[in-house]
């Protein structure tokens, strides 16, 4: 038997809000949006921090809070669509230097995560570019997604990062990706009965 394979995209985040501390250009954390092989028709989001940031760890590193926008025809996303990791909830707002976006996920307290997992349910008829959009369309912000991540010790200790730069997919998988329908970057998901 093979084993599936979830369509996905991923995409950096290489902007900081501190300058001095952290410069732009590097790839800070990674974002990757797929399909759920365990819900099939949800969305599943992954927020690794990389290795620039996990190595100036402390005992409480992790992310804090994590925005997206989601502007797309007929979207009709809302915090209920979103099952948050225990201790966090949906909102709306700025993620600082990055501008506002439409939903964030919010931890409380020393409540982080590394890595951060949240799943999209009860939503139809997407494509991935629902859940990956920049600002432009009233919101503020002009980068898909921003991310406060805290516990380092370096600098004021904590920072927000930013970005929406596509993680280069080796030539071979474009290939087999496009056969596939991967060069939309999703399949359209099955309404459920």
């Amino acid at each position: 038997a093979s084993s599936a394979n979830a369509a996905s995209a991923s995409w950096y985040l290489d902007q900081s809000n501190t300058e001095g501390t952290w410069a732009d250009g590097v790839n800070y954390l990674l974002v990757t949006i797929s399909d759920s092989l365990a819900n099939p028709g949800d969305i599943e989001f992954l927020v690794t921090p990389l290795a620039t940031l996990t190595s100036t760890a402390d005992a409480n590193f992790g992310i804090q809070r994590f925005g997206f926008n989601t502007t797309g025809a007929g979207n009709a996303l809302t915090a209920a669509n979103i099952i948050d990791p225990a201790g966090w909830s949906t909102s709306s707002g700025s993620l600082d230097g990055f501008g506002s976006f439409e939903v964030r996920e919010d931890g409380t307290g020393s409540n982080r995560q590394n890595p951060l997992s949240f799943r999209i349910t009860g939503i139809s008829g997407d494509t991935i570019y629902d859940y990956a959009v920049n600002g432009a369309g009233g919101a503020q912000g002009t980068y898909f997604f921003a991310a406060h991540v805290a516990g380092m010790t370096v600098g004021p200790g904590s920072a927000y990062f930013g970005g929406s730069t596509v993680v280069p997919v080796p030539g071979a998988v474009w290939l087999f990706g496009s056969a596939l329908g991967l060069a939309g970057l999703m399949r359209r998901r099955a309404v459920d009965a």
